[in-house]
């Protein structure tokens, strides 16, 4: 009896474990991107803006957005990684925010020329 008690709970477990190796990981990945509006911004001149925007486009946080990586795993059960990136309107407002010093929404030529010598 005893050793049909054991040969029972050996083949079940045999049984369990060859379930959990065979069976597969759950797993998904997702790369979500934040959208944000782009502020509103005016220029004093030609002049500020294309300052403003070529010291914009050779900045590094022109080509870097800010991302966020969440993994959620029970090994062998479920591997879960969700990825948040800013977009590159992001960029854009965080940059119009150092630049217009004042805070008026209107960058002035001298305002784009501090910015840009930032940048380098």
């Amino acid at each position: 009896m005893k050793l049909n008690l054991l040969r029972s709970l050996g083949v079940a477990g045999l049984a369990l474990v060859a379930v959990v190796a065979l069976t597969g990981c759950i797993s998904s990945k997702e790369t979500v991107y934040r959208e944000v509006e782009r502020v509103k911004v005016e220029f004093e001149n030609d002049t500020a803006a294309r300052v403003f925007y070529d010291a914009f486009t050779r900045s590094p946080e022109s080509h870097q957005r800010n991302e966020k990586t969440t993994t959620f795993t029970i090994p062998v059960i479920i591997h879960t990684q969700r990825t948040e990136k800013d977009s590159e309107n992001a960029a854009f407002n965080a940059a119009v925010r150092r630049c217009d010093t004042n805070g008026d929404g209107k960058i002035t030529e001298q305002e784009a020329r501090i910015y840009a010598a930032q940048q380098k």
